[in-house]
Order: structure tokens, then C-alpha cells, then sequence
């Protein structure tokens, strides 16, 4: 077996890391798609939804307008 190998090793960053920015990504581009003096929902916003999972936090519940 070799102990050696040519050059050096490269450094690949995390699944997760990968992810993350790819969602990340996709959330500040449906930001950009806000028209002008529009209002985010956040509860519309898949990238946010997958962020939140990918993060282990909690996504708000969905709001049935129902008040207990």
C-alpha cells in the first residue's frame, strides 16, 4: 500500500455546508422577487421551510385562521 500521494489533500466542505448554501441562495432570490413594496409570507417560502428543517428548528405551525 502507498504512503504517499502526489500533491496535497484538498479540503471539501460538508454535505450540510452545501446545502446550506444552496438554500440559502434561493431564499435571497425569492427575496429579489418581491415586487416593489410587496410583503414577504413567510409561510409560502420553500427555501425558508427547508432552511428551518435543515437547521432543526421548528417552522411555524400553518395558520388555519382559527384563534384558540
Amino acid at each position: 500500500m502507498r504512503d504517499h500521494r502526489f500533491g496535497s489533500k484538498i479540503n471539501l466542505p460538508s454535505t450540510l455546508a452545501i446545502k446550506h448554501q444552496l438554500l440559502t441562495m434561493m431564499f435571497e432570490d425569492e427575496i429579489k422577487a418581491i415586487p416593489q413594496g410587496g410583503i414577504f409570507k413567510e409561510n409560502d417560502s420553500p427555501a425558508l421551510a427547508m432552511l428551518r428543517r435543515l437547521k432543526g428548528l421548528p417552522s411555524p405551525a400553518p395558520s388555519c385562521g382559527l384563534r384558540e
